[in-house]
């Protein structure tokens, strides 16, 4: 991890196809691409710098040529990275069937954490898990107390 940059759990599931789902950051050039998807489950602990993020748009391919893009201008989907520690930014959950499409993000906390647990435990035991999609939520520190993760 580099300076003024924590981790993101970035979950991601999704029903359908997306070529590629976008991240935006605030600041130039600070965007992200994940995928190709299909319905899968995606895990992955991921530095980003400290800031504000929005998931804004999947990318879906229909036939060899032809590209459609899903904006989420509509859609809340916010999260904030603290710098120096671990972000749980909820699990983003796409869904497609040809025209339609949806997105949301689900709090998932235990099943995340969980999961970071067993493929992470040296990151578990040494940053700080905070909750970048509610900030004030309780559940986090009681998950780690109950886990030995690391707490405040």
């Amino acid at each position: 991890m580099g300076d003024n940059e924590g981790y993101a759990l970035v979950a991601i599931y999704s029903q359908g196809y997306a070529e590629k789902i976008k991240l935006d950051g605030e600041g130039f050039g600070n965007n992200h691409d994940f995928g190709p998807l299909n319905d899968t489950q995606y895990l992955k602990v991921y530095p980003l710098k400290a800031g504000e993020y929005n998931w804004s748009q999947v990318v879906d391919r229909i036939g060899e040529n032809t590209r459609v893009t899903y904006d989420f201008d509509d859609l809340d989907l916010k999260f904030t990275i603290q710098p120096g520690k671990v972000n749980y930014i909820g699990l983003l959950m796409f869904k497609t069937t040809g025209s339609k499409f949806s997105a949301e993000i689900l709090n998932r906390t235990s099943m995340i954490l969980t999961i970071f647990k067993q493929q992470h435990s040296e990151l578990f035991n040494q940053y700080q898990v905070v909750n970048g999609i509610y900030p004030n939520d309780p559940y986090i520190s009681f998950f780690l107390n109950g886990n030995k993760g690391k707490t405040q």
